[in-house]
């Protein structure tokens, strides 16, 4: 082999050699672009959920409490009856279920838009646990409105109920919410 025959090799060897450096480079930076893109798509979609997450607990806690202060309203319920329906007849009773029922859908309506960012935002073990907080708060306002419109009214029982099932739901969406914010974002998922 002569020396020009060894030159050419070598610069054709060094060429296809920073060749296969430069398509390698440019996969390689591809690649850490985009795991660097989702790690900080993953940090923000960490921080949107938890936000989510302790806005509809605030809106649920407040719905809660403003079913418990409906109920508590069943204590002087029986001396106000009595005299209300004294003064207005079958009418009182016709207003008492109306305003119960607007009452608790004012209540739920207040939780209904961070009960759906939560569904937005997932993952799917939270979306399960909210619709089970969804559907426990659903079954809580029922409670609140059986019986309404008649002498009977609140149901104790039921409220009482429902009520332990509004805490399980929500002591399970926490659990869940608690173990979605704990899964660090990572790339290449």
């Amino acid at each position: 082999m002569t020396s020009e025959v060894a030159t050419i090799t070598a610069a054709a060897i060094a060429g296809m050699v920073a060749l296969a450096g430069v398509v390698s480079g440019f996969f390689l930076g591809r690649r850490q672009v985009r795991d660097q893109a989702a790690v900080e798509h993953g940090q923000w979609l960490r921080g949107q959920r938890q936000d989510a997450y302790v806005a509809l607990l605030d809106a649920w806690d407040t719905a809660v409490k403003e079913f418990q202060e409906e109920i508590d309203q069943g204590e002087y319920f029986d001396e106000i009856a009595a005299h209300e329906e004294a003064r207005m007849g079958d009418s009182f009773w016709e207003d008492h279920e109306e305003s119960t029922a607007a009452h608790v859908d004012r209540i739920s309506e207040g939780v209904q838009r961070p009960l759906e960012r939560v569904l937005l935002l997932g993952p799917e073990l939270v979306d399960k646990a909210c619709i089970n907080l969804a559907e426990a708060l659903e079954a809580l306002g029922s409670s609140v409105r059986s019986k309404s419109g008649t002498s009977g009214w609140p149901n104790y029982d039921m409220y009482r109920d429902m009520y332990r099932n509004a805490g399980k739901a929500r002591s399970a969406f926490l659990d869940a919410s608690r173990e979605s914010m704990r899964a660090a974002p990572r790339p290449g998922r």
